[in-house]
């Protein structure tokens, strides 16, 4: 990978891990290493701009990584913006992008409101459907807030997530009731037969709605693969994946000062965090807020590794013949 690429790819994955999103981290990297030595990834990538209006541009991200045309584009979004006031970009010939709020965080660094969203291999049924017609589809808003983390909102379209769903099954695990159906069409929460079956929509109608939105936004209208024409990260190895994204910034300042507004969402979340909660050891918190918490005392402590995070380095040194830098720290210890 360029080194280049290789910086932001590693960003994307670093600030997922540092929250707890270890499913968009460390874990991506082997999965990345193969599609690039299969050919599949090229880095550095011939991404092409399409300016298509003064506030509006194409990316045609040359099936190189994720998270580099995730990371291009959402710049570009909010450079157009600071110059516009408002910057759309769509994206074609990408693959998985990781986090979708952390393209969110990017915007929300730079004083914009952020939204992003992409498609994905079919996983959902729609409402009333028995097989898989959409993918996850995640969709991610973000905004700067006073305590500089930003307000962030990250879903997938779906009762639970695909990467959810892989976990229940390294738990031995059930999904929880209503998540999925088996390839027959039955109600399943055995999370194989769910993998060989359909994911359901989150709140019935209404995210099968949003799923529908989402692949229209980052499929049809990028000119990138739509509904089975999208490859899977995990199971497609015989062509390109073809994902689509969407990306959205506002610059705030153009409708007020940047602490106008962050005093005005203080007042917001001060307001809804005050309301009584549920339950006394969870207090009512706003979007983004523990994952801010869980990156604040990762950065401080230092982010401890997962058994799968491991394993999918371990894997990496073996089959690439690479000394892992904790070897050198040991090496002083023992010295030592």
């Amino acid at each position: 990978m360029s080194p280049a690429d290789a910086d932001l790819v590693a960003d994307g994955m670093l600030w997922a891990d540092l929250r707890g999103r270890t499913e968009y981290g460390l874990v991506r990297l082997p999965n990345i290493v193969a599609r690039i030595r299969r050919g599949l990834m090229p880095s550095p990538a011939d991404m092409r701009w399409t300016g298509v209006a003064p506030s509006a541009w194409q990316l045609d991200a040359g099936d190189g990584p994720g998270f580099v045309a995730g990371t291009l584009a959402m710049r570009r979004a909010v450079d157009t913006a600071k110059a516009q006031g408002v910057g759309m970009v769509t994206v074609r010939r990408s693959v998985h992008y990781g986090a979708a709020a952390y393209y969110c965080a990017l915007a929300a660094d730079s004083g914009c409101i952020g939204l992003t969203c992409t498609n994905a291999v079919p996983k959902v049924a729609a409402y009333n459907g028995t097989r898989p017609v959409l993918g996850t589809n995640p969709l991610a808003f973000g905004c700067p807030a006073r305590d500089g983390y930003p307000v962030l909102v990250d879903m997938a379209m779906s009762s639970v997530a695909g990467s959810a769903v892989r976990a229940v099954e390294r738990s031995e695990s059930l999904l929880p009731p209503g998540a999925a159906l088996d390839a027959q069409g039955r109600p399943t929460r055995d999370p194989v037969a769910a993998a060989a079956g359909a994911l359901l929509p989150a709140a019935g109608p209404k995210g099968y709605a949003l799923a529908l939105m989402v692949e229209i936004l980052s499929g049809v209208l990028s000119g990138a693969a739509v509904g089975p024409q999208v490859g899977s990260v995990l199971h497609t190895w015989d062509r390109p994946i073809d994902a689509g994204h969407f990306f959205l910034a506002i610059d705030i300042a153009r409708f007020m000062p940047l602490d106008e507004f962050t005093g005005r969402l203080a007042d917001l979340a001060s307001w809804i965090k005050a309301s009584p909660s549920v339950d006394p050891d969870a207090p009512v918190r706003i979007p983004g807020e523990l994952r801010a918490d869980q990156a604040r005392h990762n950065a401080s402590d230092g982010l401890a590794y997962t058994p799968a995070m491991m394993r999918c380095a371990q894997t990496l040194i073996d089959e690439l013949h690479l000394r892992p830098p904790w070897d050198s720290v040991d090496d002083a210890v023992t010295r030592g």
